[in-house]
């Protein structure tokens, strides 16, 4: 049985609608599947989807509960249950619980067996949705609405108010001085330090051993470019784009000295040579041609650019996002926007 066949049996055993085109757990699930069925079911509101992280597929569950003054204490009743605190976990304002599986999907009579023991336990302990709006609790708000492509219920007033709010926020941010230099010798120093380190330790790995790891030579820039864009953006004081731009160049020098460390201590056990700067700077002058020596090293070369072009879509080199966008779901489980999109500083 395929996903769209699946999903839609699914939101019909439990009453809802099937959206095949959602991100609702994106932020979880970097390479989630887009597959989400959506309902309020015994007066709670569910999502459920799922999802493929690398080669692992998986299952996800959300419950969401109306808010209370103080957090309910579901994370101990769910560990006192049998079997649910391997995959349990805690939600704002919700939960979520989550598995794994191999070969063949659940079954939907345990997803609904599951989700009947999720809300049992929950229901404990928080009432149900009244059907009022969740943000003032005086208007009605039968209509599920998406924020940010999470469940709720949002009248259109707290829709107005929430985006008014989030875009004081954002032109506030905006407004805010950036110190690039600063900023630049913070991200010099980190791309300096960490890239050092890539190279010190991948030469204890390979070069003695005459070994070669293509695999983590490839995604080492991803690892590079964490605290460099962290370090970066911290000391400018928020996140652009001519600081995107400087995580970009950070990330690939960083990469590339790493690179010429490495090489240098391949030279040094090839040619039993000691180590030296004159050396070290030698191997800098040449290091195209160690770059380009075969067409291993190209193909890494090639990914080390791409990598560190794509940080600005990395979750620490995004720019931060404040006007939500709010949906409202349609039976044929399309989407409709109510306000406006979601908008990036820029």
């Amino acid at each position: 049985m395929n996903i769209a066949a699946y999903m839609s049996q699914l939101a019909q055993k439990i009453g809802g609608v099937y959206v095949p085109k959602c991100t609702t757990f994106k932020e979880t699930y970097q390479t989630a599947t887009k597959h989400v069925v959506f309902g309020a079911y015994k007066g709670y509101l569910v999502a459920l989807a799922l999802t493929q992280a690398g080669r692992t597929a998986g299952f996800v569950m959300l419950v969401r509960y109306p808010r209370a003054p103080m957090a309910p204490p579901l994370q101990e009743a769910f560990k006192a249950r049998p079997g649910f605190s391997s995959f349990f976990g805690k939600k704002v304002d919700g939960v979520m619980v989550s598995w794994t599986y191999a070969l063949t999907k659940p079954k939907l009579e345990e997803i609904a067996g599951l989700l009947d023991a999720v809300i049992e336990e929950v229901s404990k302990a928080v009432p149900p949705f009244s059907g009022r709006c969740e943000d003032c609790s005086t208007a009605e708000a039968r209509e599920i609405t998406l924020m940010n492509g999470m469940p709720g219920y949002h009248c259109l007033a707290c829709q107005m108010r929430v985006a008014a709010e989030k875009q004081r926020e954002a032109d506030e941010y905006k407004a805010k001085d950036a110190n690039y230099v600063v900023g630049l010798g913070a991200g010099l120093v980190a791309a300096a330090v960490a890239g050092s380190a890539w190279g010190w330790l991948i030469s204890l790995m390979e070069a003695d051993s005459g070994k070669w790891y293509p695999q983590v030579h490839a995604v080492m820039g991803v690892v590079l470019s964490i605290p460099i864009c962290w370090l970066m953006f911290k000391a400018i004081g928020k996140r652009d784009r001519v600081g995107q731009v400087l995580a970009i160049v950070l990330t690939l020098a960083a990469k590339w000295w790493g690179d010429a460390i490495y090489f240098t201590y391949v030279k040094m056990h090839f040619a039993e040579l000691a180590f030296s700067w004159q050396l070290l700077g030698s191997v800098v002058r040449h290091f195209w041609e160690y770059q380009f020596l075969s067409g291993g090293r190209i193909f890494v070369a090639v990914c080390d650019v791409v990598i560190a072009l794509a940080v600005p879509w990395m979750p620490w080199g995004k720019l931060p996002k404040f006007v939500p966008v709010f949906q409202t779901i349609n039976p044929d489980g399309s989407l409709s926007q109510t306000l406006t999109d979601g908008a990036a500083t820029r």
